[in-house]
């Protein structure tokens, strides 16, 4: 039964979560298997009835063999042979098990809908030839299942087996695709530091989203004078239709061939090394073994003529700004004809070819979504279009932001929006842009073609790429909302976005993975009181305190027996998790700019919240969540209680302030089944 129970387990668990053999052979004991039991159990005399040390390893050696025989030879084989294992795009970590026949019937249609749309299949000796001529080894394509159909996922990281020349051998693993083809990456992104300018609305993350909102509210406070008088501002949101995959080809290389400047360029690579926690400070281990430093490989590009070495690099914002890294300058220098580099572009995007199960397929249509170059080839062929297209946008009152195929147009010329409506809408067959109008969004009423856009209403909070904006005031809130598009409650889908590990030191990756969770949320654009009012920012500290304390009462009721962590450990998390966020709002008073962004003054993060006020919220969220289960964590409670009455500020003003952020917090989360 030992063993039934933990084979139910093993096929529940979600993707990256591990069953180690130590945990499975917990309470079975050696003496009860009678083909491992010692011959000397039987008899009645206790002397003999002892078995020595060694003895007793060698007969749970054995044990840990067979069971490990069970998983590895019985159990997986079984469940390969009969069920096809996946992922879904909106459940995150969560695995399902389709049986082959229903997985067939289910994919038959979207990879017909593939031949005609963008892959042609090639004759497995015709594949070979063309392989066996050229660098670049082929991708494997898997399906992956979201709520309205299917989802073609290419992995281009993969190394392939390559047959050996000479006899006796059985060949060897080459490069992936993405390593191949890493030095156009670097040529290209060299390029594109250089000619910033030409990129357009492109943003290369949710910090340039920021700096580029700040900049233009700080433009427009300039005339205004006060945020009340800023004018009413109309939203459009668009995404194109299949993005990669309506790319035109030979247009996009005429446009690489044109932006490349330099005959030749210079390669060189170096390594940055970090402690392997960060949060090990706050947790220290009794283990006295070294941990492995987090490295990173990173190569950059220059001309041959001038070549970048790395301090020159550091020196002027060619690398990253970690703190607490060492950069280490690696001797492997290469260097590369800008003709090499064109021509295996061509053949990447022109030739790109894909396994899928025994049939080969090349690519006829856009370029490679799993490629290193997929998101840069877009950004670059999007900015094109827009100096061809979007000209008429260029204006003090209009931003335009695009997160590789997602647009968002600001302005506060009503005409401008309906424009840029029209122009998309309609569809721009040269850049193979096609826009489905149902799944735009507009916060005025707009109508093109006959078509009736949708529109935001009863709400001033438009969403774009994982957050809020205040259509009123700009303001900038954490969309925590998301996490119900896969249309299940909060439990379920907190519960599928976790990694649970149980087997050594629950307590202590507990204690790692909330940190680092609680981490990620915390980004400057949402933090900034220069841009944000000091109700927002506190509005977004609160969830964020919220959304970890879920994850927390998720993953400690995912632990089993033992795993439990006691009360001393959960409070070491909570404390831990508000000393981490002071840590966070001291260290980003202030944050230059990043991606070469140069945005004057708006480039400065400033947040003014204290201490009090940090601690406050934290105690307040993780009472609020954790009151609900409160026959469990009724000494985690009490001292919850303590901290908020000894952190309540004096001043009854901030106190009414913070009450009014935790009510209207404990109100829009209320309805959340967690």
């Amino acid at each position: 039964m030992v063993v039934f129970r933990h084979v139910d387990r093993f096929v529940r668990m979600r993707r990256f979560e591990s069953l180690s053999v130590h945990e499975v052979c917990k309470g079975i004991k050696v003496t009860c298997i009678p083909w491992l039991e010692p011959p000397t159990v039987h008899i009645q005399n206790s002397c003999q009835n002892k078995i020595s040390l060694s003895d007793l390893h060698k007969r749970t050696e054995i044990l840990h063999e067979f069971i490990y025989y069970i998983f590895d030879s019985i159990l997986i084989p079984l469940i390969r042979a009969n069920f096809y294992v996946t992922e879904s795009q909106t459940h995150r970590n969560r695995l399902f098990y389709f049986r082959h026949d229903v997985w067939r019937r289910l994919t038959e249609q979207p990879m017909a809908d593939l031949k005609l749309s963008t892959f042609e299949e090639l004759k497995s000796d015709k594949a070979e030839r063309m392989l066996n001529r050229r660098s670049l080894p082929y991708g494997t394509l898997r399906l992956l299942p979201k709520t309205t159909g299917i989802r073609p996922i290419l992995n281009l990281r993969r190394r392939m087996l390559v047959k050996a020349k000479w006899t006796g051998s059985k060949g060897f693993l080459g490069p992936s695709i993405n390593s191949t083809i890493t030095p156009i990456y670097n040529m290209l992104n060299y390029e594109k530091t250089r000619k910033q300018n030409d990129m357009g609305s492109c943003v290369s993350s949710i910090g340039d989203i920021h700096l580029r909102l700040k900049y233009f509210r700080e433009s427009l406070l300039a005339v205004h004078k006060r945020v009340d008088s800023l004018p009413a501002f109309y939203f459009v949101k668009l995404d194109i239709q299949s993005c990669f995959d309506t790319i035109p080809q030979d247009k996009l290389v005429r446009l690489v061939e044109a932006l490349v400047s330099e005959e030749a360029y210079h390669l060189t690579k170096h390594v940055e090394m970090r402690p392997p926690d960060e949060f090990g400070s706050m947790w220290p281990m009794r283990e006295t073994w070294p941990n492995k430093a987090f490295r990173r490989f990173v190569s950059r590009a220059a001309p041959a003529t001038s070549p970048l070495h790395l301090m020159e690099a550091i020196g002027n914002g060619g690398t990253s700004h970690r703190r607490n890294t060492v950069f280490v300058d690696m001797p492997g220098q290469n260097e590369h004809h800008a003709e090499d580099l064109l021509d295996l572009l061509d053949e990447h995007v022109r030739n790109n070819l894909v396994r899928f199960g025994r049939k080969y397929f090349r690519q006829r249509n856009g370029i490679p979504q799993g490629s290193v170059l997929s998101s840069l080839l877009c950004n670059l062929f999007y900015a094109e279009m827009e100096r061809e297209i979007l000209g008429f946008l260029q204006s003090n009152e209009t931003l335009l932001l695009r997160l590789v195929d997602d647009f968002l147009l600001i302005t506060s010329n009503p005409d401008l929006a309906k424009c840029f409506l029209e122009v998309m809408i309609k569809g721009q067959p040269a850049y193979g842009v096609s826009v489905n109008p149902a799944k735009s969004l507009v916060n005025f009423a707009a109508t093109v073609e006959g078509t009736q856009i949708p529109r935001m209403v009863d709400t001033s909070f438009f969403p774009y790429c994982g957050s809020l904006i205040d259509t009123r005031t700009l303001e900038i809130y954490k969309d925590h909302n998301r996490i119900f598009e896969g249309g299940e409650a909060a439990a379920v889908t907190l519960s599928n976005s976790l990694t649970v590990e149980s087997a050594r030191a629950p307590g202590r990756t507990l204690h790692r993975k909330l940190l680092a969770s609680f981490k990620l949320l915390m980004h400057p654009m949402y933090l900034d009181t220069n841009h944000n009012s000091l109700t927002v920012v506190l509005s977004n500290l609160y969830a964020n305190y919220l959304t970890t304390a879920m994850k927390m009462y998720q993953y400690i009721r995912s632990l089993r027996g033992q795993a439990h962590p006691p009360v001393e450990v959960i409070i070491r998390i909570i404390r831990d998790i508000t000393k981490l966020a002071h840590r966070l709002i001291q260290s980003k008073r202030e944050c230059g700019p990043r991606g070469g962004a140069t945005v004057g003054s708006s480039s400065l993060s400033v947040c003014t919240l204290q201490h009090s006020q940090i601690q406050y919220l934290a105690a307040a969220a993780f009472q609020f969540v954790l009151s609900r289960k409160q026959t469990r964590y009724t000494l985690v409670l009490r001292w919850l209680d303590l901290v908020l009455k000894g952190s309540r500020p004096r001043s009854d003003a901030k106190a009414i302030r913070l009450a009014q952020v935790v009510q209207k917090g404990n109100v829009m989360y209320g309805s959340w089944r967690f």
